[in-house]
């Protein structure tokens, strides 16, 4: 007896429900992979806030030890002089060493590798700065002259500067996870950090060192505002302005405080043009160093112009110091070429 033919459709669907449990499958890992990376987000956020926890208070370790270590080459010299000076830059430069040492040792998540090590750039070139400042001051004090000292300053200085590079590409590296990193910058007082600025800060210290005078006063550094944009001969040549500001950088050298020194600028213009004088007091601590501001003096266009500071010990004591240089604003008869010219001291004041 002949049976029957199978349907084709019979066997069709039996095929269907094979594939369904495979299709189930096939959703369940899609499903359970795809909870597992969305699960693994937030984890590796949480660790990357974790590290940021963890490195900002270096960050304001690295902040304060900049703000300290400008304060100490700006010129306010510790009481134990020179040898307090050296001491204090080399604690500074073994603290800078373990901030360093303390993130770098923190291993970071791969979401902030790349800014992670970029804050360690920061680190290193500022260890390495103050490593080099201290080793500088360590050599003046030891018998170096002070050019050598004031190269290996600045060499220090362009570290600072590599450091605050490094610093500003981190934080803008750094991803978004709900904290704005705070400012940090070593090389923030580019005035202290000038090359006629580190000099004086030299001349303090080998002063420092040897200096037994109860009173002695010296001018670090003159300045005006506006500025110098050419020297012709032994003339400074000014931008033109109306007034001119002075500042006159005084320290004080010997070995006794000095109140109410009186810091003044005198300008002695030639070809009998009338002379003027503004003064200022100050207060001194020894060893220490102050920016004297000597605003409104008013030059004579196109005429060489003496300038000449003073810093004078009060009651009459000895120690004062003097310290000028010459200098024009350009004008409508300005020529480029100086004439030597000798100038009387004016009584004039202002």
């Amino acid at each position: 007896m002949a049976m029957p033919p199978r349907s084709s459709k019979g066997r069709g669907g039996s095929q269907r429900w094979l594939v369904v449990p495979f299709v189930l499958t096939l959703a369940v890992i899609l499903v359970d992979a795809s909870m597992h990376a969305r699960s693994t987000r937030p984890e590796a956020t949480l660790n990357s806030q974790a590290w940021v926890d963890k490195v900002l208070p270096q960050i304001a370790q690295s902040t304060a030890q900049g703000s300290e270590l400008a304060q100490v080459s700006s010129g306010t010299v510790a009481a134990g002089g020179s040898s307090a000076v050296a001491g204090e830059l080399s604690k500074l430069a073994v603290a800078t060493a373990a901030t360093y040492r303390a993130v770098a040792a923190d291993a970071a998540p791969s979401e902030v590798a790349p800014a992670a090590g970029l804050l360690q750039a920061c680190l290193a070139a500022r260890q390495n700065g103050a490593a080099e400042m201290a080793s500088a001051v360590q050599h003046l004090l030891g018998g170096d002259g002070p050019s050598s000292a004031v190269g290996q300053m600045m060499s220090a200085v362009s570290d600072f500067r590599v450091s605050d590079s490094a610093y500003q590409l981190f934080a803008r590296e750094l991803p978004k996870l709900g904290v704005t990193m705070p400012a940090s910058v070593w090389a923030s007082s580019r005035a202290s950090y000038e090359p006629q600025q580190l000099s004086a800060f030299a001349t303090r210290l080998m002063a420092g060192q040897v200096s037994s005078l109860p009173h002695k006063l010296h001018i670090d550094a003159i300045t005006t505002d506006p500025p110098a944009l050419s020297v012709d001969g032994n003339i400074q040549v000014l931008s033109p302005a109306g007034t001119v500001s002075v500042t006159a950088v005084v320290a004080d050298l010997g070995q006794s405080p000095e109140k109410g020194v009186k810091v003044s600028a005198w300008i002695n213009p030639a070809k009998g043009a009338p002379g003027q004088q503004v003064t200022v007091s100050v207060n001194l601590s020894p060893g220490q160093a102050d920016s004297v501001q000597l605003p409104g003096l008013r030059l004579q266009p196109s005429t060489p112009t003496n300038l000449r500071v003073g810093a004078v010990e009060p009651g009459g004591e000895p120690g004062s110091a003097y310290k000028s240089v010459t200098i024009e604003v350009p004008g409508p008869n300005f020529s480029g070429v100086a004439t030597t010219t000798t100038v009387r001291r004016s009584t004039t004041t202002t």
